[in-house]
């Protein structure tokens, strides 16, 4: 059998290793809560940087990416008539976009301003003129817009007309 002062002794240090080991289990709470909350900030600060970056894209500026031109020339041989001129620029979306109209022998109208909607491909402008012709003519036009390189996008259309009967104006 033991003596007391043994037993005493074993009971004391019992629970000088119950009291260490809580306390080191106390310990390693309160550093696993403190790891949690750092790990946790940086996740939400990333999370945050990484949205900035989704909302904040780059703005693209407007670009033209082709230019049509349609004329319908009159049908009659009397002046004078009408001629309709429809013309159609592609862009890379939807937004103002400048164009101005020229004739093969030099003269340039415009500049002009028109609004490209929402297209399948980006954006599509398109504007419709009435040309009123009081003698024959022959004459040849096309859209001056440019694409991001300067080369003007638009086809040459001829606009003819014979004016054999002169009538009063319209």
């Amino acid at each position: 059998m033991a003596s007391p002062k043994l037993a005493m002794w074993a009971y004391r240090m019992e629970i000088k290793m119950n009291n260490n080991f809580s306390g080191v289990f106390l310990d390693l709470a309160k550093y696993s809560a403190v790891t949690m909350i750092v790990i946790s900030t940086v996740v939400i600060s990333a999370a945050i940087a990484s949205s900035k970056n989704i909302t904040e894209a780059e703005s693209v500026d407007l670009t033209p990416i082709s230019a049509e031109l349609s004329i319908k020339s009159p049908n009659t041989r009397f002046c004078p008539t009408t001629a309709k001129m429809t013309g159609w620029i592609l862009t890379n979306q939807p937004g103002k976009i400048s164009y101005m109209l020229a004739k093969k022998d030099g003269e340039v109208t415009g500049p002009f301003t028109l609004d490209a909607v929402k297209s399948v491909q980006g954006g599509m402008a398109t504007f419709s003129r009435t040309l009123d012709i009081q003698q024959s003519t022959s004459d040849d036009y096309r859209i001056l817009v440019s694409d991001e390189d300067g080369n003007v996008l638009s086809n040459w259309v001829p606009l003819k007309a014979s004016c054999n009967i002169q009538l009063g104006s319209l």
